[in-house]
């Protein structure tokens, strides 16, 4: 097992889980186009993530390749760890092209067609009968197994090997506290990426975890939570490669050789215009004596690079350090990033903004702090700031609204990025009778839940809906056999209740004309509540 330092979420992975959690919770809704294009649009972004992740653990294992083949003295330092990283290389690529054939299978499957990758759209993205089919009531041919089952088994196989400490110089280094802190933070981790347990759903009933992913789901949903698992892998192989290098490199060495590092000042990531500073030091040197360093043929007594990023993408530099009384060249190389302008805006109530509401939003610029942003809307919206959050008030007959992000960089502002919103009026709730936990919306009631003390008529948007907003009733009318009374609240009255606990069984209650008031402050009429008594 292995890991990297704490890695924080990046806002890109931010935003892939946000996009994730969203659309699933929008499967208990008709799965629409729109939704099927999300889900579409979610796995392109994993896809992307995980290329991004293979090209940084290349470059680690490259690195850790050329420590490990220096000399004699660097492949004994370096050779168990560097073992480990191969074989948590092969194992993730063993993990990940299962996976990755278990998508093919079903995608052939759900298109009737034999593609031997994963195409860039999915016709049939809305079926969730042969995903369901193929995991949960087809076996592997090799092992007799259900396909989901023996996904799960692969699952805590993987999970289970990168969490272990069998390697000897693993034991060792567990001796040291900061080494076993770090090593328990990765186990926790990888336990919780690559959970199988049992689900709880909405009922509160105990589901396998192959249930959960499997039964009901359209074929979109499927792709998009496996391609999730495969960059799980990439992240955690990544995380492992990296805490092995480190961890070779924090083991105990005697001094051999001179080497100079390059050392960045502020980041390998610039924004375009920006400065790139890195500091150019010996490994180990005679501290009476002071290297000078040269960079296209420029003289660098302090040891400080500075340069100022023009081109967009990466950007490398060379050089040698020379000791005072040596003629030795002691060559470097270092690499730096620059980024076009950038912003990170995200709704967190929705993808749409709504008329008259406080719409949410967390923005943010990588790397900038918030008293040098600037934010503005456009014209017929208000901007305000609540605690950490951004309030946004599209007003009336406004369609849609755009956001521009400005980011103070080396003493000037510069547009890191907008984005227009769409505006839509706040959804209209149904009206359900609330008693104890549960929300009648119609159909047969007991005589308890109807009579109960906190039976109370409610707006909402159903125990599955993506909005929780607060809307006040204001009146209602309750209708017993034909005979009408109205209430000015949300509660029934003494004569309703009285009237109601009058009733036989099979008796039909109608509770019609519901108006509420909503966060917008709009008035609206709701759908009446059809009941039985039982």
């Amino acid at each position: 097992m292995g890991g990297a330092k704490n890695c924080p979420e990046t806002p890109r992975q931010k935003m892939i889980g946000m996009m994730y959690l969203v659309l699933t919770a929008m499967l208990a809704l008709n799965v629409s186009a729109d939704i099927l294009n999300g889900f579409n649009k979610l796995r392109h972004s994993m896809e992307s993530a995980i290329l991004s992740t293979d090209a940084r653990t290349e470059d680690v294992m490259r690195t850790f390749e050329a420590a490990y083949n220096k000399d004699e003295g660097s492949r004994k330092k370096y050779g168990e760890w560097y073992e480990i990283a191969i074989a948590i290389q092969t194992k993730s690529d063993e993990f990940y092209n299962y996976i990755e054939r278990f998508k093919l299978d079903i995608l052939n499957m759900v298109e009737n067609a034999e593609y031997t990758s994963m195409p860039e759209e999915i016709r049939n993205g809305s079926d969730t009968n042969k995903p369901h089919q193929y995991a949960i009531n087809e076996r592997d041919i090799q092992t007799g197994r259900y396909h989901a089952e023996e996904l799960r088994m692969r699952m805590d196989e993987y999970r289970i090997y990168m969490t272990s400490a069998d390697s000897e110089c693993v034991r060792r280094k567990m001796l040291d506290s900061k080494f076993a802190h770090d090593f328990n933070m990765k186990v926790d981790m990888f336990n919780s990426l690559f959970n199988t347990s049992d689900v709880v759903n909405e009922e509160g009933e105990s589901i396998p975890w192959e249930q959960s992913i499997f039964e009901e789901m359209p074929a979109g949903a499927v792709f998009a939570m496996l391609t999730k698992y495969q960059n799980d892998i990439r992240t955690a192989e990544n995380d492992i490669v990296n805490f092995m290098f480190q961890s070779a490199g924090r083991s105990d060495f005697v001094v051999n050789s001179v080497e100079a590092l390059v050392m960045p000042i502020n980041g390998e990531y610039i924004m375009q215009g920006g400065h790139y500073r890195a500091r150019i030091v010996s490994a180990a040197v005679d501290t009476n004596q002071t290297p000078v360093f040269y960079i296209n043929g420029k003289e660098y007594t302090d040891g400080i690079y500075d340069i100022v990023g023009s081109g967009v993408g990466p950007q490398t530099f060379s050089g040698y350090m020379m000791m005072p009384d040596d003629s030795t060249h002691y060559p470097f190389k270092g690499q730096y990033t620059v980024g076009a302008p950038s912003a990170t805006i995200s709704n967190t109530d929705l993808n749409i903004m709504y008329r008259n509401f406080k719409n949410l939003f967390s923005i943010s610029v990588p790397g900038v702090s918030r008293d040098k942003m600037k934010v503005s809307v456009s014209a017929g919206a208000t901007l305000s700031v609540d605690k950490n959050m951004y309030v946004i008030v599209p007003g009336d007959n406004v369609k849609e609204v755009t956001i521009t992000v400005m980011a103070e960089t080396d003493g000037k502002m510069v547009q890191m990025g907008n984005q227009t919103y769409r505006v839509r009026a706040l959804p209209k709730p149904g009206a359900y009778l609330k008693s104890g936990e549960t929300e009648y919306a119609e159909g047969n009631i007991s005589r308890s839940a109807l009579l109960a003390p906190n039976a109370t008529i409610i707006a909402s948007y159903g125990p599955d809906g993506l909005l929780d907003l607060h809307y006040q009733i204001l009146s209602f009318k309750l209708n017993i056999n034909g005979a009408m009374t109205e209430c000015k609240s949300d509660k029934f009255g003494k004569m309703e209740r009285d009237k109601l606990g009058k009733l036989k069984k099979g008796a039909m209650i109608s509770i019609t004309d519901v108006t509420a008031k909503g966060p917008d402050g709009k008035i609206v009429k709701l759908r009446g509540i059809p009941l039985t008594l039982n």
